[in-house]
C-alpha cells in the first residue's frame, strides 16, 4: 500500500494526505464532543429523575398519611403518563410495595429514590426508573451528524489539496522537463518529485556548470591551452554581407563560442583579423587546460552544424589547440601576450592549411586527461592529430551542453 501511494502523482498524495489528517482530527473532535454530551445528559437525567423523585414523594405523602392507597395508585400513573418515568414504586419503611405504576419496557433504566415524609417522620420511599433509550437515540443522532460533517469537511478538504497538488505537480514536471532540456517529455514516473530527482541526479551537476579559477595564483604565467578558431566563413562574408548581415552573422558567432568557452572557464580574446583565441589555464574540476579546450572546440563545432541547418549562411570554423607553458599576460606586461604570439602564429598557419576540423599539437595529445578521455586519429604532415570520440560519460556531457546552448540560441531574447 505504501509502495503504491509513493508511485501516485504528487496530487493524489497531497490530496489523500490532507484528507486523512482532517478526517482524523475531525473524528478525535466528535469523540470529545460525544464524552462531553454524555457526561452532560448524565447529569441532566440525574437531576430530573431525583427532581421527579421528590415531586412525587411529596405529592402521594398526604395520601399516604389519610392511607388512600387508591389515590396513592393513580396519583402514580399520572407521572408515568405525563413524565419522562416508565415506572415509580413506592415502597413502606420495611421495603414492601405499596404502590407501583408502569412496566420496565427498556432494557437499561436508571433509579433515582427519594423519601416520602409525613410531618418529620419518614414512611416509605419513592422509587423512579427512567428508561436511557430516548438520550442514546438523542446522542447517536449527534454522533452521526458530526461524522457527516467530519467526512463532508474531509471531501472539501481532498478536493482543495488536489487542485493545489496539480498546479505545483504541473510546475515540478515543468522543471523535469527543463532539467532535461527537451521540449516534449512523456513522464516515466508518475510522481513528479520522483521524477524530478531521477532527472537531477542524471545530471552531472559538478561538471555541467560554468567553471571559474579557484583564485588568484602568485606566478605571472602558467601553462596554457590555446584553442584557435579560423573563421573561414567569415573570410567570404566580408565582402558579400551588408553590414547588418555581417553583424547578425559576427554575432551569432560570438555567442556559440562565447557560450562554449563558459562552460569551461574559457578566456575568450580576437587574435587575428578571422582568428579567436579561447585561453584555458589553471585548475578546474572540469579537467585539464588541453581537455577543456578540445571540450569547448567539440561544442562549437557541434553548435555550428546545427545553426547552419537554420540559416542560410555557413559556419565553417578550423580548429587547432595547443599547449603553451607561457600565459597570455596580463595589463601589467608592456606588451601582454607577447609570449603567445609564436603559438597563435603556429595555429594560424596549421588552420589555414587544414581542412575545417578539430587538431591536437603533440604537446597537447600527451595531455594525461586528454589521453585517456578522448581518441585521437592518426597526426597528418604538420603533426597534429584530429579528434575523432569522446568518452562515453564525458559525450552525454557534451551533448546535454549542446542541447542547453541551443535551447538559448532558439529564445527570442537571445538572437541579434
Amino acid at each position: 500500500m505504501n509502495d503504491r501511494l509513493r508511485n501516485t502523482s504528487l496530487s493524489q498524495q497531497l490530496a489523500i494526505t490532507a484528507a486523512a489528517l482532517c478526517l482524523l482530527v475531525a473524528l478525535a473532535l466528535v469523540a470529545l464532543a460525544a464524552i462531553s454530551s454524555r457526561h452532560m445528559m448524565a447529569q441532566q437525567e440525574a437531576g430530573y429523575g431525583n427532581a421527579l423523585a421528590q415531586l412525587i414523594a411529596r405529592r402521594v405523602s398526604v395520601a399516604m398519611e389519610s392511607g388512600d392507597l387508591l389515590s396513592v395508585s393513580a396519583s402514580l400513573r399520572r407521572f408515568v403518563n405525563i413524565s419522562a418515568a416508565d415506572s415509580v414504586v413506592i415502597t413502606d419503611v420495611e421495603g414492601k410495595a405499596i404502590g407501583q405504576a408502569g412496566e420496565p419496557a427498556h432494557t437499561r433504566r436508571y433509579y433515582y429514590s427519594a423519601p416520602v415524609y409525613i410531618d418529620t417522620d419518614i414512611a416509605g420511599e419513592v422509587t423512579v426508573g427512567i428508561g436511557g433509550d430516548h438520550s442514546r437515540a438523542a446522542l447517536n443522532r449527534f454522533i452521526l451528524s458530526l461524522i457527516g460533517l467530519a467526512v463532508l469537511l474531509s471531501l472539501t478538504v481532498f478536493a482543495g489539496s488536489h487542485h493545489f497538488g496539480q498546479r505545483l505537480g504541473n510546475r515540478l514536471a515543468a522543471m523535469a522537463r527543463n532539467i532535461a532540456l527537451e521540449e516534449e517529455d512523456t513522464p516515466a514516473d508518475a510522481n513528479e518529485v520522483r521524477l524530478l530527482e531521477r532527472r537531477i541526479d542524471a545530471l552531472p551537476m559538478d561538471l555541467l556548470r560554468t567553471r571559474s579559477e579557484p583564485g588568484a595564483q602568485e606566478e605571472n604565467y602558467r601553462s596554457t591551452a590555446v584553442l584557435y578558431l579560423h573563421l573561414s566563413s567569415l573570410i567570404d562574408y566580408v565582402d558579400t554581407l551588408d553590414e547588418s548581415a555581417l553583424q547578425r552573422y559576427t554575432g551569432r558567432l560570438h555567442q556559440v563560442v562565447y557560450a562554449a568557452a563558459g562552460f569551461y572557464a574559457g578566456e575568450l580574446q580576437v587574435a587575428r583579423q578571422f582568428g579567436l583565441a579561447v585561453y584555458f589555464s589553471g585548475d578546474n574540476k572540469a579537467g585539464s587546460a588541453a581537455f577543456r579546450a578540445a571540450s569547448c572546440a567539440w561544442l562549437v563545432r557541434a553548435v555550428s552544424r546545427d545553426l547552419e541547418q537554420q540559416m542560410s549562411l555557413s559556419m565553417k570554423i578550423a580548429m587547432a589547440i595547443s599547449q603553451s607553458e607561457l600565459g597570455a599576460g596580463d595589463d601589467g606586461d608592456i606588451y601582454p601576450g607577447l609570449y603567445m604570439q609564436h603559438t597563435l602564429d603556429e595555429l594560424q598557419a596549421v588552420c589555414a592549411s587544414s581542412p575545417p576540423q578539430l587538431l591536437l599539437s603533440p604537446v597537447a595529445c600527451q595531455d594525461m586527461d586528454v589521453a585517456s578521455r578522448l581518441r585521437v586519429g592518426a597526426p597528418g604532415g604538420n603533426d597534429y592529430a584530429p579528434i575523432e570520440e569522446f568518452a562515453g560519460t564525458y559525450k552525454d556531457l557534451l551533448e546535454r551542453q549542446l542541447r542547453l546552448i541551443m535551447k538559448r540560441l532558439a529564445d527570442p531574447g537571445s538572437r541579434r
